[in-house]
């Protein structure tokens, strides 16, 4: 079978010509599409598009995915990262630059490890926090960087709770991508969401009774004593929670919706004054 016809056999099992692609890349590597294949490629192929048609996320069955500009390996230790996110990391980046002060910058619910090691990336010479706390994410987390050669400091445990006082007043960029899932929504979730760590989608109530708004506020209200002037905080959330959101963190400083590159409302930045 060539690449081409294994590409086309497998499309409708994967979600499409350009999933197919990748699947045959990633386990036969590049060729034309002419090219005959070894059967055992073949059958390996057909075993991972299987997996994907039952509901396995195709970025899981393959174990590595791209973000931004790094390779990350993917797997259900962890959430599988998303565009949105990447755009909100660019948001982030791009203000922290204008800074112009040597960063400390935390990342809150670091899963991949994925946020920490692009700012780390993109930022040359940032002191970057990573926390979460699920050590299986750590650990995953752990491994891409040692995989990049990319220095972070880890640390295990509940937000703001994680990190030592040391950082107090320090940190001048923060992003938080928390659980923000309500446990009703969480039931009505595709099946591939199915197969991603529950305890990184679905958050508890706020303290006012807000379903899925727990983290959010947890994290907002913890946040004063860390935060460095001139600071530079985004935060991740769904559509429906920004407006709440944003008032809440405007005790922080002076905070904006920020809106994706589908024109949707997806997270919230704030800057603080002094």
């Amino acid at each position: 079978m060539t690449r081409s016809e294994l590409v086309q056999a497998i499309a409708t099992q994967v979600g499409g010509t350009q999933q197919a692609r990748w699947v045959v890349e990633d386990l036969t590597g590049l060729g034309q599409e002419s090219t005959e294949l070894d059967d055992h490629l073949v059958d390996q192929v057909f075993a991972l598009a299987r997996q994907v048609e039952a509901g396995r996320p195709l970025q899981y069955a393959l174990g590595t995915w791209g973000f931004r500009s790094l390779t990350l390996v993917v797997d259900e230790r962890a959430l599988i990262p998303r565009p949105e996110t990447e755009h909100l990391v660019g948001v982030a980046i791009e203000a922290a630059r204008l800074l112009n002060e040597d960063l400390v910058v935390v990342d809150l619910g670091t899963g991949t490890g994925a946020i920490a090691l692009s700012v780390a990336t993109e930022c040359p010479g940032a002191e970057v926090h990573a926390v979460d706390l699920s050590h299986e994410a750590l650990s995953l987390a752990e491994l891409n960087a040692s995989r990049l050669n990319c220095d972070i400091m880890v640390h295990h445990g509940s937000w703001w709770s994680a990190l030592p006082e040391s950082l107090h007043g320090r940190v001048n960029v923060l992003i938080a991508n928390p659980p923000y899932v309500t446990e009703d929504e969480y039931q009505d979730l595709e099946i591939q969401l199915s197969f991603e760590p529950r305890s990184a989608l679905v958050a508890p109530r706020s303290t006012t009774g807000v379903d899925g708004f727990g983290d959010l506020e947890a994290i907002v209200l913890g946040a004063e004593p860390f935060l460095a002037p001139r600071a530079v905080i985004v935060f991740e959330c769904a559509p429906q929670q920004c407006n709440a959101l944003q008032e809440l963190a405007s005790s922080l400083g002076s905070a904006e919706i920020i809106v994706d590159l589908a024109s949707r409302q997806r997270g919230v930045m704030v800057r603080r004054e002094k």
